[in-house]
């Protein structure tokens, strides 16, 4: 008899499934979008002189300016896929560290004398029983950082308010020896779009990285 999922799994693929579909909606909403551009385009071919080029140079504008928007989103998709391939027991998302007054994370890896790129940006996020690790995206991505469970004390779900003003929902990490947690937003990439899960998601998040922090032996 097979043994029942744990619960953060299911509210894990549910949060997925979320995203999925409203990563769905934007690529429906991107096609239209483009297939509208095309029509304007010919119409505006079959109105003007065969030597004005102007319409052709607009529409090869605007198809540039679409690719080139969802390229970082599409990267990272590539690299979700290709780490869970590499990982399949891991658990893999995207995360973006929310900027703060406390410049913690560069201290932390100028203390371990690592130069990787892991500025306020979203980057794929690895958790398994080593510690919490960031990688970089696209067919061959590889760890840039990883912060062991021994320097990790608590995960936890929780509001905040951004150096903005907005209200947002993350995950604070408590890395030590820093007094100000590491704040975090949780998401995931696919079909040109890359955001932050929902709330409910985020807390299925949390839950997924706890349980996958090792159990201390009893001393």
């Amino acid at each position: 008899m097979p043994f029942p999922r744990p619960r953060y799994a299911q509210t894990m693929k549910a949060a997925r499934s979320r995203f999925t579909r409203r990563a769905t909606l934007v690529l429906v909403g991107t096609v239209a979008a483009a297939a509208g551009i095309a029509v304007i385009v010919v119409v505006l071919l079959l109105g003007t002189p065969a030597s004005d080029t102007a319409p052709l140079v607009a529409v090869i504008a605007v198809v540039a300016l679409l690719l080139g928007l969802g390229a970082p989103s599409t990267w990272n998709a590539i690299g979700l896929i290709r780490i869970s391939r590499l990982k399949p027991d891991a658990l893999v998302f995207l995360a973006r560290r929310e900027p703060t007054l406390a410049p913690d994370l560069p201290m932390y890896l100028h203390r371990k004398d690592i130069a990787a790129d892991v500025s306020d940006r979203w980057l794929a996020a690895v958790i398994d029983d080593r510690g919490m690790a960031a990688w970089s995206g696209g067919f061959r991505p590889r760890e840039l950082v990883l912060m062991e469970w021994s320097e990790i004390g608590d995960v936890i779900a929780t509001g905040f308010r951004s150096l903005d003003g907005s209200e947002r929902f993350g995950i604070t990490v408590d890395v030590r020896p820093f007094p100000t947690p590491l704040v975090v937003r949780v998401g995931y990439a696919m079909f040109g779009l890359q955001a932050a899960f929902d709330r409910a998601g985020t807390i299925a998040v949390n839950e997924a990285a706890n349980a996958k922090r090792p159990v201390r032996e009893p001393s």
